[in-house]
């Protein structure tokens, strides 16, 4: 039995693209105060590039226990970079995040594998084996994730899915790494409308921005809930992004996302 077929609750997708729509790039935006990260939280939380409907929010309200399916080499290096970034990912969200010693004791895997081994990878652990979803996948995606929400709200398993050598071969392993296990904490749309961010590619940068820590914090407020529709989060959000601003927050996330996690890596 795959990991996906004993999932109670429909897989979310999101796909690490080699570059976003060109009709995309007019919808630009850079945030600039409270209202505007608003917008780029709904955006980013509620939107979805692959689909007209409107999500509710998602986000963990377990501890995350993850564990690293590694099939390829440079082991070390490899779990220095992931390491590091869920540590960044635990402070800023105040989630416990915890490496594990065996994947059934996982809710997250990370699978670090070669283009090569995609497709029996792709069966085993998200149980695909659609011809045309694999060749959407192989053509168009560098990096994949999936997680598994329960009853449309707490997030309860992921899978990330790293070929290391085709992110390589890009330039893009720090960045698939970094985008796709902070997806996985609920933020799961791309968006072009939140500038600068890890979630633009139009930002060409392979680390969490200000505004995604921000983005993050936003989430994991306690006054945001998991199942929370777009009408009731915006009564919640204005709230939240003011404190933010008021607190400076809003003035230092940029000096505090170069301070920490993997910009400030040394393996």
């Amino acid at each position: 039995m795959t990991i996906a077929a004993r999932w109670p609750c429909l897989l979310l997708v999101h796909l690490l693209l080699a570059g976003p729509p060109a009709a995309a790039v007019a919808d630009e935006v850079r945030w600039t105060s409270a209202a505007r990260l608003v917008d780029s939280f709904v955006e980013v939380a509620l939107r979805s590039a692959y689909s007209t409907r409107q999500n509710l929010v998602r986000k963990w309200a377990v501890p995350v226990s993850y564990f690293i399916v590694h099939r390829v080499g440079e082991e070390n290096l490899h779990r220095q970079l992931i390491d590091t970034h869920f540590e960044h990912l635990a402070e800023i969200t105040g989630l416990s995040i915890k490496p594990v010693e065996s994947s059934d004791k996982a809710n997250f895997l990370v699978v670090l594998t070669r283009e090569e081994w995609l497709e029996a990878d792709l069966l085993q652990y998200y149980g695909t084996d659609s011809r045309l979803q694999n060749e959407a996948l192989f053509r168009h995606s560098i990096c994949m994730v999936v997680f598994a929400t329960e009853h449309e709200g707490p997030i309860v398993r992921a899978v990330a899915m790293i070929p290391v050598d085709r992110a390589r071969a890009r330039g893009d392993l720090v960045s698939c790494l970094a985008e796709e296990l902070t997806h996985a904490m609920g933020l799961s749309n791309d968006s072009l409308k939140t500038f600068p961010s890890i979630f633009s590619r139009k930002a060409r940068r392979p680390y969490l921005t200000g505004l995604d820590i921000l983005l993050l914090r936003m989430l994991y407020d306690p006054r945001v809930k998991a199942g929370m529709n777009e009408k009731t989060l915006r009564s919640v959000l204005p709230r939240i992004a003011g404190e933010l601003e008021r607190s400076n927050q809003l003035a230092g996330a940029d000096d505090l996302a170069e301070e920490k996690g993997l910009p400030a890596f040394r393996p």
